[in-house]
């Protein structure tokens, strides 16, 4: 039995932990539902001994674990995966998986043999079909984060802790952990899960505890809480009857066109997006659509293709140029491509705008840019004291919405989108669909990539199908639906070959 008894942890003045006390019995999968800020990520780390509580004790078979105290924890067999991830990215696929416990030479260096055969064994046996030799920082999001929910179940953990362990993962890579967790389940480990897609908790989960500002609210079998009550559970209001906004027509002008983009992952893609068009980009992870996105911003080399901007052909692009021309994109990972961490609110949502905060002399106007991140912090309903607060004292959600302000703060006319619900709750979702939403009826052309199939049903107006780096298959109206998206994402059309895909529009 795991026993949490009492726990409480504030950071500064805020009160993250409010007395919470659960427990979860071998065989259990436990999920932590709540919105952003509640309080589930902070119960996760001080499990694992990453963050000591200011009071409460952690008990595992009777047996109270040290405060803060990771190897104590590992030593109990307590195995985590973390939110943000743990990876080394510029090591090698075998080095990060070995990376404690490689084979070694008489001479004391690491049996490189030993250790591609083991990497090789490990990645079999787990289903993961990726290089062993290929260098992390290299590989999808997606691939990453399956690398490093391999890394922790081969602990053989009795204890497994998941925070938004499928938030970058596909419906496919999704049936792959449920698959994993519940093999961990059948054997007696204990699992907690933490995820903000509801029909995720009920699948993965036996029983639930919903967490509201840091306080436990229910703790009950998922068999017996629908979705509607965990949603009044979590906000404290009934759930709305849709989470999607109603989808508007869009122009007929095209705002950006690509022909046929080639690159190491891009295998002649051509696209187009309209004026004021949600453009939604489908497929598993890893199908070449972060590539596209970062091609079109400037920021993915291209070996060949023509990427025109309002019937503008961009040369030599790069993400400055890119830019200016009326290009924004919100990465998917915030904390190592979108934020910086180590900075206030304010800094992050302003450098992209820096020029156009300057007074007549050429220095920064502290008012103006005041004016704008008050406005902002506002408009987003950010959760924050203030723009002089530090970004890494934000809840994920709110980081999220920091990271759009900043694009929509260029007033661009295109904006691209990498997974950008990736991690945040449902009520953070409604508010970027919805915002998005007018976003786009303002005239803005919109290309979004979603691990979700159904956030793509709910919000876009057409679906492109990304495999292998191509453009399988091209979804409208009634088309669009889950199933389509999902089959599209495995199964490749009949005549594509090895020619180049085009979509008609």
């Amino acid at each position: 039995m795991l026993s949490l008894i009492a726990i409480e942890k504030s950071f500064g003045a805020t009160r993250a932990v409010k007395a919470v006390t659960l427990d979860s019995a071998p065989g259990t999968v436990l999920g932590l539902a709540g919105e952003n800020g509640a309080g589930k990520s902070t119960l996760i780390t001080i499990v694992s001994g990453a963050v000591t509580p200011d009071a409460g004790t952690i008990s595992l078979d009777g047996k109270t674990i040290a405060p803060g105290d990771t190897n104590a924890a590992i030593g109990l067999g307590i195995s985590s995966v973390f939110q943000e991830l743990t990876l080394v990215r510029e090591l090698t696929v075998e080095r990060n998986l070995l990376l404690t416990s490689a084979p070694t030479t008489a001479w004391g260096s690491i049996h490189r043999r030993r250790a591609r055969q083991a990497a090789t064994e490990i990645l079999n046996r787990r289903r993961l079909a990726i290089d062993p030799r290929a260098r992390v920082g290299d590989l999808p999001l997606g691939q990453q984060q399956m690398l490093e929910i391999v890394r922790a179940v081969e602990r053989k953990p009795r204890v497994l802790l998941l925070d938004e362990a499928t938030s970058a993962l596909g419906a496919s890579e999704v049936e792959w952990l449920a698959d994993l967790v519940g093999g961990l389940r059948d054997a007696g480990t204990i699992v907690l899960f933490i995820s903000h897609r509801w029909d995720e908790v009920v699948r993965f989960c036996n029983r639930v505890a919903i967490l509201r500002n840091g306080e436990l609210v229910s703790l009950a079998d998922t068999a017996v809480v629908s979705e509607d009550e965990a949603v009044r559970l979590m906000t404290g209001h009934e759930a709305v009857e849709s989470s999607f906004p109603a989808k508007l027509h869009s122009n007929d002008a095209i705002a950006l066109s690509a022909d046929r983009l080639k690159s190491r992952v891009l295998r002649g893609v051509s696209v187009a997006i309209k004026k004021g068009e949600i453009l939604g980009l489908g497929g598993l992870v890893g199908q070449g659509q972060g590539s596209l996105l970062e091609a079109l911003f400037g920021a993915h080399s291209l070996a060949e293709g023509t990427i025109r901007v309002g019937g503008k052909h961009l040369d030599y692009l790069t993400p400055r140029r890119a830019i200016a021309a009326g290009l924004a994109y919100v990465p998917q990972e915030r904390k190592t491509e979108g934020l910086l961490l180590a900075k206030s609110v304010a800094v992050n949502m302003t450098y992209a705008i820096l020029t156009q905060l300057r007074s007549v002399l050429g220095i920064l106007d502290p008012r103006h840019e005041d004016e704008l991140v008050s406005a902002a912090i506002g408009r987003a309903q950010i959760r924050t004291r203030g723009g002089g607060e530090s970004i890494s004292n934000l809840s994920g959600g709110n980081q999220q919405k920091v990271l759009l302000e900043k694009w929509l703060l260029t007033r661009p006319s295109i904006l691209l989108l990498n997974d950008v619900t990736r991690g945040v709750d449902i009520g953070t979702k409604r508010h970027i669909y919805a915002l998005i939403a007018e976003i786009a009826r303002q005239g803005v052309a919109i290309l979004w990539y979603s691990t979700d199939a159904r956030e793509l049903v709910g919000v876009v107006h057409r679906v492109v199908v990304m495999l292998q780096g191509r453009i399988n298959v091209e979804l409208t109206g009634d088309d669009i639906t889950v199933d389509r998206i999902v089959r599209a994402s495995v199964v490749g059309t009949a005549n594509q070959g090895e020619a180049d895909v085009h979509v008609a529009h």
